[in-house]
């Protein structure tokens, strides 16, 4: 569906009010939702959701409003709000409109929806793939499938007119092992353009595998220990970390980084990018949510800083370029800088090389409670539940605390693992972490 002729209508009654400046963006999601709750069909859901926002400039004011639909004459009702709100917001030098530039050539797969024989296959090849690795996985609670397309549509009055299909597939179990009167749960999702990229069979695999390495676990008495962070793990860190390198967060004196380009702050073992050009990443788009292009910014190379995210606003008052990093938490929210793909580059070393690199290593596989943390000193206070290996022998463990600073963490990597991951929009290899005070019994 285009949007080209709302937009048309919008221009014209933008010129008629003499707005200084006029945005639209516009998203159209359509697919199918299919959950199934031990093992029964609970949900098969076809989905079209169409959802529209409007900026303008009044007055070197941005005035902001949003509507669920594409008939013209909302759209019209939706920019007269956008325009009320323009008129009691202080004005700013920096706001603006962004023109178009040069966008790259990607070439994205089409996303039309599964057969639904197809995509059950999936889900009982899932389920099967899980009840079969141990006689103790006793339950499937949730499997489920999205799958569908995007249509992203952005056009501004300064010339920008731009419209991308994105599809997005993702796959999501949580199965439940038991052992005499204990239980534990386990989970694994996987996100891609195509249902040909999912691993049906890893996914009922991984799942499983943690529900099971979490029984019989015991408490530690409060020690310090190497810690593993395996890829599902080190996301939530990097995920608290990118807050850091957000350049509206250093601009506000909210970041630990602020004053510390070209200085080397991590381990030597550590290169963090954000890449919205990156083949099959679940952002990569050629332009962001206000019309400007997608690149890779190298953030941190060997351990020093290198740089930070901007979007067209921030980057202004910075001095510098948009780095292609607007995005919207919602049709809802006005853009704001946020990472695309954003990941930490593997190194060389296995998942069992990193299990032995220590006579004694904690392979950490749950955390709770990393959305108390704080984002701007980094520091940290979680539950956590995992595995001690001990010279070949593995003991789960659970009830213990972890409490540090996530800079210390990436200043402590000693050895990257082989075996990138992405869960949404962050990605990590698993990573060996020097020393760090457990809380236990």
């Amino acid at each position: 569906m285009s949007l080209d002729k709302a937009w048309e209508a919008l221009l014209s009654w933008s010129k008629a009010k003499s707005i200084e400046g006029i945005e639209l963006y516009g998203t159209i999601h359509h697919g199918l939702r299919i959950q199934k709750k031990d093992r029964k069909l609970d949900t098969f859901e076809p989905f079209k959701e169409e959802n529209i926002a409007v900026r303008l400039l009044k007055e070197k004011s941005f005035g902001f409003s949003y509507t669920t639909g594409t008939d013209p004459d909302e759209i019209i009702n939706t920019a007269q709000r956008a325009l009320e709100n323009a008129l009691i917001l202080e004005p700013d030098p920096y706001y603006g409109f962004p023109r178009p530039q040069n966008y790259p050539d990607l070439r994205l797969p089409s996303g039309e929806p599964p057969s639904s024989e197809k995509a059950l296959k999936i889900l009982e090849e899932v389920e099967q793939t899980a009840l079969t690795q141990d006689k103790r996985i006793k339950r499937i609670q949730e499997v489920s499938l999205t799958q569908g397309q995007t249509t992203y549509f952005m056009a501004n009055s300064q010339g920008i007119r731009v419209q991308v299909d994105v599809p997005k597939v993702s796959l999501f179990v949580v199965v439940i092992a038991e052992d005499q009167k204990e239980a534990q749960m386990g989970w694994e999702w996987q996100t891609a353009y195509s249902l040909d990229s999912l691993s049906p069979s890893q996914v009922g695999a991984e799942a499983a595998q943690r529900a099971l390495a979490r029984l019989g676990a015991q408490v530690l008495p409060s020690t310090k220990l190497p810690l593993l962070l395996p890829p599902h793990v080190g996301v939530d860190f990097l995920d608290l970390l990118s807050h850091a390198l957000c350049g509206d967060q250093v601009l506000k004196g909210k970041s630990f980084l602020a004053e510390k380009r070209g200085q080397k702050v991590f381990s030597s073992l550590i290169n963090i990018l954000d890449d919205g050009l990156l083949p099959f990443g679940g952002e990569t788009r050629p332009f962001d949510d206000e019309g400007l292009p997608q690149q890779t910014t190298i953030l941190i190379k060997e351990g020093v800083l290198e740089g930070f995210l901007f979007d067209y606003y921030w980057g202004k008052r910075a001095g510098e370029n948009s780095t292609g990093n607007a995005r919207r938490g919602g049709f809802k929210s006005p853009p704001t800088v946020e990472v695309t793909n954003f990941f930490l580059k593997p190194g060389n070393a296995s998942l069992k090389d990193l299990r032995q690199a220590s006579p004694k290593v904690f392979e950490i596989l749950e955390v709770l409670g990393m959305h108390t943390a704080d984002p701007v000193s980094g520091d940290f206070s979680v539950g956590v539940a995992g595995v001690l290996h001990h010279h070949g022998s593995t003991q789960p463990i659970s009830g213990v605390a972890l409490a540090g600073n996530v800079f210390e963490v990436f200043q402590k990597v000693e050895a990257v693992g082989n075996d990138l991951r992405f869960y949404g929009s962050i990605g990590a290899p698993s990573l060996f972490i020097g020393d760090m005070d457990i809380s236990g019994s």
